[in-house]
């Protein structure tokens, strides 16, 4: 996922992890964090963390201070988000927050958006209220989100506790000013009252860091602070991994794996890019997949949770990978560009690591039929990018369009231009024309048809057309070389319809249903209790359509239901591995 935020998604290689009742412990008035001296045109933020009985942030203090804004009286000064795709601002009460300058305090008021019922963007504005004078320093205080077994899932930009330290983005964070950017921004932390071990990191770098970023980069930034750990140690370099809960798999292994195609990625784009930082938070059960951020990636894990080393590593590398194909426009689902960004991103994450010589031909082949599966089997694939982008964050079906006919499609695109130069260009030379040229673009979708036009001629273009509108890839049996061979199968894929979770008292419930899966067809219902869990967790490994019996619980009556968690057959296409040697794979 990069972007829906704009630059912000939550996502996971191939998959997307879809997916508030809000409580705030009262406290003390922090004390008064250090005056944060000015230093000409640079805008610094500091944050303290405060911590409750010394086991526990229940607060941080935020101190921002905005170098000569010269406002008139009536001119909006900050904004903030009141909640963005479904994440609460960590400000829990908008008038305690104040502002000060040469004169005084200032008086401000209060605007907010209209509510919106889909939950994704609504923001609020302070205004001022007499002209200011020199320097403004703004002192509010955020408190953590308190999450329940009941919180949903959802992009992962709350503000949340972890251990002793603490996480969250600058979408739930900071209050901004709203005009002046890029500016010169100088991050500080006041870690005085956590323990002597100690460490912040953010987007920006470790510890106190400084950049010249706009708005919606401070807005996308991740801040972590507490008992961190990095990968490399010293959380320096073009690429760390930052965490605070030691997790239950090889961590470290998947970072230093990353990290080599990471240098390989730099030296494939041959962009001077910033550095790249992955941030990891732990909860108790699963709570969102994964999301872009600046220069950065976050992604979520069960504490204790096992997870496939190979699952993590391609999670990894599909991020970093983001940072170098990058979107257009607005970004995300919102914008509707992702059957570019998550097209482009997820093709490379399986053929860059292979030409690092990172994976094998067998792991190449199996992530590709993984996606023609995903593919052939979802009911969504022929939804046109405008009914996608329109559902978005309504259908989970939907939203997995992007993340598997766009790999295909770019795979598809790679083939054409091998047949049509005898091998001297690939997709890579399209994909590097757009990544340079597209933010001159007044229309990037028009300019990306028009670079196929100019390689392919207008079948290039009418090809284009034909995927953005949702008709079916015609995709040919050699489609990646002689090494492999394509066959047409009758495929099913497994689909349970709904996310598994544990209560509070650790029974197992059935979370929002996906209306026309087979657990909708089955009536099972949100909140239903799983009396045999296991039973559920087997029926992956079962023969595809096999069904199962589970004994539910609803609302205190017990019945058992009879379901298939795998998706209707259909006919599609899987490749083999042939007889060919692998130096004559050209891929």
């Amino acid at each position: 996922m990069n972007n829906p935020l704009p630059s912000g998604q939550w996502s996971s290689i191939g998959v997307i992890a879809l997916a508030a009742v809000l409580f705030f412990t009262a406290c003390a008035a922090p004390e008064k964090a250090k005056h944060i001296d000015s230093a000409g045109e640079v805008m610094r933020i500091e944050i303290a963390p405060r911590l409750e009985n010394s086991d526990r942030v229940s607060s941080l203090d935020m101190r921002v201070e905005v170098p000569a804004p010269a406002l008139k009286a009536g001119d909006t000064f900050l904004s903030m988000a009141i909640v963005r795709v479904m994440a609460p601002s960590a400000l829990t009460d908008p008038q305690t927050l104040t502002a000060s300058d040469d004169l005084g305090p200032i008086a401000l008021t209060i605007e907010e958006d209209p509510e919106d019922p889909s939950n994704f963007r609504q923001d609020r504005r302070w205004i001022v209220q007499r002209d200011t004078a020199g320097d403004v320093e703004i002192h509010y205080t955020i408190e953590p989100r308190v999450i329940t077994a009941s919180t949903r899932p959802g992009p992962l930009i709350d503000t949340r506790t972890e251990l002793w330290g603490v996480y969250g983005s600058g979408n739930t964070m900071l209050a901004l000013p709203v005009n002046d950017w890029p500016r010169d921004v100088q991050l500080e932390w006041d870690l005085s009252e956590m323990p002597e071990n100690a460490r912040a990191a953010s987007s920006l770098g470790p510890g106190p860091a400084r950049a010249r970023v706009d708005q919606q980069d401070l807005n996308n930034t991740f801040f972590m602070a507490g008992p961190l750990k990095s990968q490399p140690e010293d959380g320096e370099g073009a690429f760390v991994v930052y965490w605070m809960t030691p997790a239950a798999f090889d961590l470290q292994g998947a970072a230093e794996w990353t990290q080599k195609a990471y240098d390989y990625f730099v030296d494939f784009f041959g962009q001077d890019v910033d550095a790249f930082r992955v941030f990891m938070r732990t909860t108790e059960r699963f709570q969102g997949g994964g999301g872009g951020g600046y220069n950065s990636f976050i992604f979520g894990t069960v504490e204790g949770e096992d997870r496939d080393p190979k699952e993590v590593r391609s999670l990894l590398a599909h991020e970093a990978i983001h940072h170098f194909v990058g979107g257009y426009g607005e970004g995300g689902g919102a914008g509707g560009q992702q059957w570019y960004s998550e097209g482009a991103t997820s093709y490379y994450t399986i053929v860059l690591p292979y030409r690092a010589g990172l994976t094998t031909l067998e792991s190449f082949i199996e992530d590709f039929n993984a996606h023609a599966l995903n593919y052939y089997t979802n009911p969504q694939s022929g939804l046109s990018n405008e009914e996608v982008t329109r559902l978005f964050f309504s259908d989970s079906n939907a939203q997995l369009v992007p993340y598997n006919r766009g790999p295909l499609y770019f795979a598809l695109l790679d083939y054409r231009m091998r047949q049509a130069t005898n091998g001297a260009k690939r997709v890579d030379d399209l994909i590097f024309r757009f990544i340079e040229e597209r933010d001159a673009a007044d229309d990037a979708v028009a300019f990306w048809r028009e670079i196929v036009s100019d390689a392919l001629g207008e079948s290039g273009g009418e090809e284009f057309d034909a995927i953005m509108s949702g008709k079916p890839l015609d995709l040919p049996m050699d489609l990646f070389g002689p090494c492999f061979s394509g066959e047409e199968r009758e495929l099913r894929n497994f689909a349970r319809g709904f996310r598994p979770y544990p209560d509070e008292k650790g029974r197992t419930r059935i979370g929002p249903v996906t209306p026309g899966s087979p657990a909708a067809q089955a009536d099972l219902q949100r909140y239903d209790i799983i009396e045999n869990p296991e039973t559920l967790e087997a029926a992956e490994d079962d023969c595809p359509g096999s069904s199962i019996k589970l004994n539910i619980i609803r609302q205190g009556e017990r019945m058992t239901v009879a379901y298939t968690p795998w998706t209707l057959p259909t006919k599609g296409l899987q490749w083999n591995r042939t007889g060919v040697p692998s130096e004559q794979c050209g891929l």
